[in-house]
């Protein structure tokens, strides 16, 4: 064999050698982004897990806060007609117990806070809703979703977090649709609101589960964890949202998101004609659909000399407002029924710009300055509210109104 032939040889073997070395190589980075990607989607599935707590959480906290509301509220209105020191010592204990409960549940709602690191911004609904859709394909290929999407303004939020609740909502329509049906997924504009429905041709509801469905771990179906529409409430209820459910037994239901995205602009509201001086009594609207939330903060007004008129959700109070022009002040809370408080809010402030509205919340909800005076916010008080802030803010949002 001659000096080409093995110089030939050399050269192959050498060629041979650096393509099992990259081989080699190749392998061992396949390998290592297999383990990258199984590690990823391990974290994946934790953070899932984590914002599902911190959901439930959230939920739980808003519950808590509407018990240790009125707990705080009767206690302090009770000590001020006890002169006797055993019976006040009592109250006292009950009152400094119920207020650590509140700072227990304010530290949860501060640490899932922070642990959800949720981005508020500009977001487009229309990506939530197809993001959504694509995500719960494969609950069930047998049910078609039919899309109708229509142009909508953006509104304030985080985009995963609207869209995990949107999945909740149709992952149930797609469970409850017959088989070979469809549902249906639209957004539009309703008046001043961003309204995402979904609809489906399932069996409905009856009043007795359709009054639970947002109650934690509450469920009809075998083997399902009754959570995801309470986490989806939570979601919504934080980024200043409604859900309205309208079912009837044998005919379907339709779920509808409903976001505020018009308000009263700062420069409406100081061109609007000044209100009463604060001095005096002040005739109120009180709007809570927890009955004894709702009692309690009427009876501190009440207590200090105030005229209360109570209204029981969102649409009571804003029939209310109309019917009666002489209100001071509208004190309403955030998340209701048929109208939240930032709803009934704009529809005040629409109405007479010049009547503060202070607004009560459970959800830890975070609002800016730019979008209380857009919703016509001009306090917020967080769920457990004290007498004396409640009386407090009731003293600052009058004299507001009323100075030059």
């Amino acid at each position: 064999m001659g000096v080409l032939e093995w110089s030939l040889i050399l050269v192959l073997v050498g060629i041979a050698g650096a393509l099992a070395s990259w081989a080699v190589s190749r392998q061992r980075r396949v390998r290592r982004l297999e383990r990258e990607l199984a590690e990823a989607r391990a974290q994946t599935a934790r953070l899932g897990k984590l914002g599902a707590l911190g959901e439930m959480a959230s939920s739980f906290a808003h519950t808590f806060n509407d018990v240790l509301t009125p707990i705080i509220g009767r206690t302090q209105l009770l000590a001020q007609r006890i002169s006797d020191p055993q019976l006040r010592e009592w109250l006292d204990t009950i009152e400094r117990a119920a207020l650590d409960g509140a700072r227990t549940v304010r530290r949860i709602q501060e640490f899932m806070r922070l642990r959800r690191e949720e981005p508020r911004g500009p977001v487009d609904l229309l990506a939530v809703v197809r993001q959504a859709v694509a995500a719960t394909e494969a609950s069930r290929p047998g049910v078609q979703v039919k899309t109708e999407l229509d142009s909508v303004p953006a509104v304030a939020g985080d985009l995963l977090g609207l869209r995990e609740a949107v999945e909740h909502i149709l992952t149930n329509a797609r469970e409850a649709a017959p088989e070979a049906s469809a549902v249906t997924v639209a957004v539009r504009m309703d008046g001043g609101d961003a309204v995402i429905s979904v609809s489906d041709a399932g069996m409905g509801m009856t009043p007795g589960v359709q009054s639970r469905i947002f109650e934690p771990f509450f469920t009809t179906k075998p083997g399902a964890t009754g959570l995801g529409l309470c986490l989806a409430q939570g979601i919504i209820a934080r980024h200043g949202g409604q859900i309205d459910v309208e079912s009837t037994a044998g005919r379907g239901t339709v779920v509808r998101i409903r976001f505020p995205v018009e308000g009263v602009s700062r420069a409406a509201r100081s061109r609007a004609s000044r209100g009463p001086a604060s001095r005096g009594p002040a005739r109120c609207l009180v709007v809570d659909d927890d009955p004894q939330v709702r009692q309690m903060i009427g009876d501190i007004l009440s207590n200090a000399g105030h005229n209360v008129v109570t209204a029981v959700d969102g649409a009571d109070g804003v029939e209310k407002f109309k019917s009666d022009p002489a209100f001071d002040v509208v004190i309403t809370d955030l998340a209701m029924p048929k109208l939240n408080g930032l709803q009934l809010a704009r529809v005040c402030k629409t109405l007479r710009p010049a009547v503060p509205v202070v607004m009560l919340t459970g959800w830890g909800v975070l609002l800016t300055e730019e979008e209380l005076a857009e919703h016509g916010v001009d306090e917020v008080l967080s769920k457990p509210v004290r007498m004396d802030q409640m009386l407090g803010a009731l003293t600052a949002v009058r004299a507001r109104t009323s100075s030059p």
